[in-house]
């Protein structure tokens, strides 16, 4: 009687099962301390999520007491800057020693408005700067070159304060601070008294942005240009 052999197919999910057993009968040693690496970084990524939260939140909350004696002090009239750069100096204590969380990421802008609103402008603008290099994605990266550029002028420095200016129009220029950015721009160059450049971006300022707010003021400074130099030929 002839013999007939039986073979059974296997479907592919079946061969990955057998594979798989094959494997793990062979490399036992392997495979258990796979699982034990694995199980290791399940371990160390829960325990670091925790201690980031925990951590986050302690700083967020000295960041909040040292910001409630700040609105404390302004609202009964004692936050002289000598009791401000004091608020300011635990601030960047904290900052300095976070590395992740609303505290690291924002406080250089925080300090920076402080430092603002006590009329110390190097220091802001030295704040503003650190902010808009280490956030450049950040959506108040452009407000912060601003604010840097600001308190450049209000020191008087306005070739300084057309750079940063400058700075600003190269990463934001096509963006929505785009016609504020040219129109700063001519500002600058009219301080300084480079009325060709001044009137260039004035001009640029109507014909790009011609329904912006913007545009308006630059007529207007067009216009008083205008007169000046009308004013200055009628006298020679």
């Amino acid at each position: 009687m002839e013999r007939r052999e039986i073979t059974i197919e296997r479907n592919v999910i079946e061969n990955a099962i057998m594979a798989a057993k094959d494997f793990i009968k062979g490399h036992r040693r392997l495979v258990l301390y796979s699982l034990l690496g694995v199980l290791l970084a399940a371990v160390l990524g829960i325990a670091g999520s925790i201690f980031y939260e925990h951590r986050a939140a302690s700083e967020m909350a000295k960041y909040e007491r040292i910001m409630e004696r700040h609105r404390a002090q302004v609202q009964s009239g004692s936050a002289t800057p000598a009791n401000t750069f004091v608020l300011i100096e635990e601030l960047k204590t904290l900052v300095d020693s976070s590395y992740w969380g609303f505290v690291h990421d924002n406080g250089n802008y925080i300090i920076a408005n402080l430092y603002f609103g006590a009329k110390s402008y190097n220091e802001a603008k030295v704040h503003y700067l650190k902010y808009a290099e280490q956030n450049p994605r950040s959506e108040f990266a452009v407000m912060s070159l601003q604010k840097a550029a600001v308190s450049t002028e209000h020191m008087g420095y306005y070739e300084d304060a057309l750079k940063v200016y400058q700075e600003m129009e190269r990463k934001f220029g096509d963006g929505s601070y785009a016609d504020q950015i040219s129109y700063d721009i001519a500002r600058m160059y009219q301080k300084k008294g480079d009325i060709y450049k001044a009137k260039e971006y004035f001009h640029k300022v109507i014909s790009s942005h011609p329904r912006s707010v913007f545009s308006a003021r630059a007529r207007h400074r067009l216009f008083l240009l205008a007169y000046q130099e009308k004013k200055a030929q009628q006298r020679i």
